[in-house]
């Protein structure tokens, strides 16, 4: 992937921290891995329901239904935001076993490995 300029926007990520805008770049340029999790974590934080009442701080066991509210309208939009941010496609047999942020992040990164040995 070719890095992004630090001065370029990135419109899908307008509206995080910069630091998860930081972690995307570092992602594009170098493909670290830990940077790609935390971008899944704000991500998941962002989509969460609102209203919810859902925790802004999210560990590996925080569950996507119980504890931050998902539905499956929302667990779709998440997808699809990640989907489109990462260029790649999550299936819905890859979802199904996704409980927690821990799963999500796997997930995501099981997805973008298999990205790469295909192209």
């Amino acid at each position: 992937m070719a890095p992004i300029p630090p001065s370029a926007p990135i419109p899908a990520l307008a509206r995080f921290p910069a630091e998860v805008v930081e972690a995307y770049q570092r992602y594009r340029a170098s493909g670290d891995a830990g940077a790609v999790e935390a971008v899944v974590i704000a991500a998941a934080v962002d989509y969460r329901p609102s209203g919810s009442g859902a925790p802004m701080v999210v560990e590996d066991q925080t569950r996507l239904v119980e504890d931050l509210a998902y539905d499956s309208v929302a667990v779709a939009e998440l997808v699809f935001f990640l989907e489109d941010l990462f260029d790649l496609t999550i299936t819905n047999e890859d979802i199904v076993g996704v409980r927690t942020i821990s799963d999500l992040r796997a997930c995501v990164l099981r997805n973008l490995a298999g990205k790469a040995r295909n192209t």
